[in-house]
This record gives structure tokens, sequence and C-alpha cells, in this order.
């Protein structure tokens, strides 16, 4: 790790957070507010400043005066190397090809590295978490969308452009509903919380789903989420219960296909609605890994929760600013 504090931001679909991390990844001040995406990229840009001061008065002269830079989250997909956002389908309208590293080391007078939120989560869990000492394995999140980053031999897969592992975006059927990229059958329109809320509310406007529409009325019609599909999957309505299995279903056989293509010891789970859903959605994909993946790589790989929690995009910034700030001499 760097030996310095850093700033850190954790810029998702639907919250925002910042905070101060030290160089063992514990965060030491931390501030966050919902991501302001409807009201376009200036908003979340001055919603980001903002918390971003926040937790940098928050701590000691010393800390302050000590910080080594900023290390920044967000949803891809995204340009690591000129620190911009190219299309994120689930923050909002308006921020394709969106400049986000350069006016936040403006406003905050450090220098500041931009990475996918599932890359920076893959080192924090490699650091601190649940991947520590693994050479090879995969980050996967299950949240609003579904993302994900390939760790090989100790090193982040980034691919020819450095923006490999969205895995939230590999087909998984060939004539499924449209993912929120626009493209049918991805992974996301099956089990992210966006893709099952989507899903649902379609079955509710085709009248196919009576207690899911009861639900529904009580709410704003567009504001049914995927927490209302499992809760009603609980309750006992057969169509709820059907798309969060058809959702476990989708990330399982996602997650056989890349066990064979990439032979990893981990496969790491994270994410707000994987972590609502548990052995569910993580025993699923065991029982499918098990029973359909090839024999060598299957004996191998252990499906196993992410430690870090809502953490993870913060902690993450240590790892980060270590690999591509420190080590390339520029502080």
């Amino acid at each position: 790790m760097t030996g310095q504090p850093v700033l850190a931001l954790d810029l998702g679909a639907t919250r925002l957070r910042a905070g101060v991390v030290r160089a063992d990844g514990r965060v030491v001040a931390r501030s966050a507010g919902d991501t302001p995406g409807e009201r376009g990229p200036a908003a979340v840009l001055d919603a980001a400043i903002r918390h971003l001061r926040t937790v940098r008065d928050a701590v000691d002269g010393a800390t302050r005066s000590s910080l080594g830079g900023l290390g920044i989250s967000a949803v891809g997909p995204l340009d690591p190397r000129s620190g911009r956002l190219v299309e994120p389908p689930n923050i909002g309208p308006g921020f394709e090809d969106m400049a986000l590293a350069a006016p936040l080391a403006d406003a905050l007078g450090l220098p500041a590295v931009l990475e996918r939120d599932t890359v920076v989560a893959a080192l924090a869990e490699g650091a601190f978490g649940a991947a520590r000492g693994a050479r090879d394995f995969i980050y996967i999140t299950v949240s609003t969308g579904i993302g994900g980053a390939i760790v090989a031999a100790g090193r982040i897969l980034g691919g020819a452009d450095g923006v490999a592992g969205e895995i939230g975006h590999q087909p998984v059927s060939l004539d499924g509903p449209p993912c929120g990229c626009g493209a049918p059958g991805h992974l996301e329109a099956f089990s992210s919380g966006a893709g099952i809320a989507r899903r649902a509310r379609a079955a509710v406007a085709a009248g196919d789903a009576p207690l899911l529409a009861a639900r529904a009325a009580r709410l704003a019609p567009a504001a049914l989420q995927a927490a209302d599909v499992a809760a009603t999957a609980d309750a006992g309505d057969p169509i709820a219960a059907r798309l969060m299995e058809e959702g476990r279903t989708a990330f399982a056989h996602a997650v056989v296909g890349l066990v064979n293509v990439l032979n990893p010891e981990l496969v790491v789970v994270g994410g707000g609605l994987a972590r609502a859903e548990g052995e569910r959605l993580l025993g699923t994909a065991r029982r499918a890994v098990e029973e359909l993946a090839f024999t060598i790589p299957r004996r191998r790989v252990r499906i196993v929760e992410a430690s870090l929690g809502d953490d993870v995009g913060l902690a993450g910034a240590q790892p980060l600013l270590a690999e591509r700030l420190f080590a390339a001499g520029i502080r």
C-alpha cells in the first residue's frame, strides 16, 4: 500500500460515498448520500466534491496534510486511462464521455485515479478481504447492476483497452429481455436489481402478476424494486418466485462459464443484492459449478461471499493508488 492516507470516492448508481482511508484499509472518515443522477453530471460532480471536502475536513491536520491522492471507484463502462465515464447505463441520462478524474483532482488539489467499481472492489478484497493471498480470482458484484473484475497472476486483467471484466454484459440468453445497455439477454437483465425490477414491472403491466400488482399499487408505479419482488416471492407469489429463481439460475450459469474459461481459485461475490440473497444465490452457483463445470477447475474453485461490505469501494482506493499512481512515481 501507499503508507499514506488517501481520499476515496465510491460513485454508485444510487449511492455516493466518500472517505479517508489509512494504509491498512481502515476508513477513518465517511460521508454518504444519494447519487443525484437524475439531475445530470454537474449535480453529481458537485455532490462528489461536497462529500470529499467533508471527509477531508473531518480528519486531523496531520492526516489532512499527508493525503497522497484520490482514488475514484465508479460505475462503468468507463475509460480509466482518460479518467472519463463512457456510457454507464444505470446512473442516469447525459453521462456519456463525462470527465470525472480531472475535475475532482482540480477541486481537491490531489492527483486522482479513476477505475471501474468492480476493479476497485477486487483490489480491496485482494489486499484486505476475502481474496487476500489469492493470485487468480474473479470478483462479481450483484447489486443495482452486475459488474466484475478478473485478477490473473496477481494483476487485474484489463484487456487491450483496459475495460475487460464487464461480467454483467455477457449474454445468457439468445432472445432474453433487454439489458439497461440496450442489448438483449445479458446477465444483468436477469439477475441484477434493476433487471429484476424491470421484468417485474413488465409482468405487472401485462396483467400477469396480481400479487406484484397489488404491491406496486401501494408504491409509485416505477418504484417497484428487486426487494419488493423478493418479498412478494417469499409471500408465495409464483410470478415473483419465478423471476427471482431465473435470476439466480442465470447468475449460476454465468459463473460456470467463468470457471471453465478462467480457472480461478476463488469467485468472490459482493453487492447489496448478493448480501440480501445470501446462500440462495451463492448456493445455486455452487451447485451449478459442481454439476456443470469441467472437472479440473471445479475441484479448485471456491465461491465465497465478499467480506468488506459497503467499505469495499473506499478501501480499494489504497491498492488502486499504490498500483496506478505511487508505483509510477507520480507522488
